[in-house]
């Protein structure tokens, strides 16, 4: 079984494709350019690498977001019209979702080991992308969120008091000062490697919740700006 996985909700985003589950190419975007103007070949490049056709990938899977509005719908659009041409299924994957997994598995163990996982992903105007989740990093303990970073950590406060936490995601850098100070040594700081990797173990494991490439729908979480303006304008 072939794979192909596609991440463009981070700002370099990634890629990666496997066959029964070990990935046997990869790649990880250039941040200086779009996703728009590196899709689709760098698809095209990396199956190629991989020794497969693009036409021969028996499932596509996705990051749905959150992130820019831009990536994802790039990103979601380009699977959505490779599958939809090879007659394939595609897995959404939540970024959250992933990030919260890659969490669980890089954070302290023993007796150290955290208790919860926290998904700390850059939103842009001074604002983070938030998700909550067990110490598997499977089990969600909160809904998605956006909001200013201390307006997040105040709203997750009686869920974080006295837990060691791994905090993983791109918006560490700009809020670590905040971090450092909220969650003292409870808090493990993980910079978030390539997803598309670990996006494959999780679409191998949710591979029964593909869907046809035109059900593929993203994860905001922040309404987008149209909505907000003709909000505005009523």
């Amino acid at each position: 079984m072939w794979i192909l996985a596609l991440d463009t909700s981070t700002r370099g985003g990634s890629a990666a494709v496997a066959q029964d589950g070990n990935v046997v190419a990869s790649l990880r975007g250039d941040p200086s350019r779009t996703h728009g103007e590196r899709l689709p070949n760098d698809l095209i490049g990396l199956a190629g690498t991989a020794g497969v056709a693009l036409a021969g990938i028996d499932y596509y899977s996705v990051a749905i977001g959150p992130g820019s509005f831009t990536g994802l719908r790039v990103g979601i659009a380009t699977v959505q019209a490779l599958a939809l041409a090879a007659g394939r299924p595609v897995v959404p994957l939540s970024t959250l979702d992933v990030l919260a997994r890659i969490g669980a598995d890089t954070g302290p163990q023993g007796e150290t080991a955290q208790e919860r996982v926290v998904v700390w992903m850059d939103g842009q105007r001074q604002e983070i992308f938030g998700g909550l989740y067990d110490a598997d990093g499977r089990t969600p303990l909160d809904e998605p969120r956006v909001g200013p970073a201390a307006a997040l950590l105040d709203y997750w406060a009686p869920l974080l008091a006295s837990r060691s936490l791994t905090v993983i995601g791109d918006g560490i850098e700009a809020t670590r000062d905040l971090l450092d100070a909220r969650l003292g040594s409870r808090g493990k700081l993980r910079e978030p490697p390539p997803l598309a990797p670990a996006m494959i173990r999780l679409a191998v494991e949710t591979v029964d919740t593909a869907v046809e490439p035109h059900a593929v729908q993203p994860l905001y979480v922040r309404r987008p700006d149209a909505v907000r303006a003709r909000e505005r304008g009523r």
